[in-house]
């Protein structure tokens, strides 16, 4: 659940109270397998990402279609695939192909759609499809990469459970984006009045904002104190803040989206979430956040 999704439940739930009830159920139903997935290896969780990226890119191109756009899945799904697939060889190998396959995606792409030049619209099928692949494969690609981190963690409450730093690393990532949810559903749903965005999401609150960033800190210093992160107080707060900032606004991105294409939610698959897209929006902006910031503050 994104924060807009929060705010916009806020009022449906006031409603309907089993939309709440619905909400609860379907998130209680996926945590265990995210935190196996998480928990149990590099390639487990991988696994599960490309899923993620399979059916989010999927949802991507379905909402382009019924506002009005088209965009190619084949040939964006593979290129999807190539961004993780270089995400994870950076992360095994610390070898760097990132250049390399933007440059032979572009290259190869617009080979693929060059014959149909008498076609109006080709171009902007071809960037709708490219773009797509880099906004889901290519941000998804930083959690590969903050899950194969092995920067030794410190004392947590969890020591003795001996987590992998990677699996450390992502579970700050998804506590704070799920801090920031949780807190600015209940802040907006209890407080909020002042509208952020009107036009864009209308349900979003500035009280909202203020209670997910509460909760995007409370989350991080909470995986500091369970993981022993090798973070200090300051970088903890840092991450926090950058995470209540920065989720948000992948949140109104997809927003931005769904708008174009006159819709509200950009699936149906979780019950009383929406789509995977819907789930994953501000953590497509928060993973390459997090994996800059760790990066330069424990380098």
């Amino acid at each position: 659940m994104t924060m807009d999704n929060a705010n916009a439940a806020s009022a449906d739930s006031q409603r309907n109270p089993s939309a709440l009830i619905q909400r609860v159920l379907s998130a209680a139903a996926l945590l265990p397998l995210v935190v196996v997935c998480v928990w149990w290896s590099f390639w487990s969780f991988t696994l599960l990402l490309v899923a993620a990226a399979a059916l989010g890119l999927s949802e991507l191109y379905a909402a382009f279609s019924r506002g009005g756009y088209r965009a190619q899945a084949a040939p964006g799904m593979v290129a999807a695939v190539v961004l993780i697939g270089v995400s994870i060889i950076r992360a095994l190998t610390t070898l760097d192909l990132t250049a390399p396959a933007l440059a032979l995606i572009v290259m190869v792409s617009l080979a693929m759609f060059a014959p149909r030049h008498a076609q109006h619209g080709v171009v902007a099928e071809w960037a709708l499809t490219i773009s797509g692949a880099f906004y889901v494969g290519g941000l998804l690609g930083f959690l590969v990469l903050l899950r194969a981190l092995e920067t030794p963690l410190r004392d947590g409450l969890l020591a003795p459970l001996q987590p992998q730093p990677g699996a450390a690393w992502i579970a700050l990532v998804l506590m704070t984006t799920w801090g920031q949810d949780v807190f600015a559903y209940f802040v907006g749903k209890r407080w909020g009045r002042r509208r952020m965005a009107p036009s864009l999401s209308p349900r979003k609150t500035w009280e909202g904002a203020a209670g997910g960033m509460v909760g995007a800190l409370a989350g991080a210093f909470l995986a500091l104190a369970l993981f022993g992160l090798p973070l200090s107080l300051w970088a903890t707060m840092l991450i926090g803040i950058a995470a209540g900032i920065v989720g948000p606004i992948g949140d109104l991105s997809e927003s931005f989206i769904k708008r174009q294409a006159g819709l509200k939610d950009a699936g149906t698959l979780i019950p009383g979430h929406g789509g995977v897209l819907d789930r994953i929006d501000s953590l497509l902006f928060t993973a390459p956040t997090v994996y800059m910031l760790a990066l330069l503050l424990t380098g």
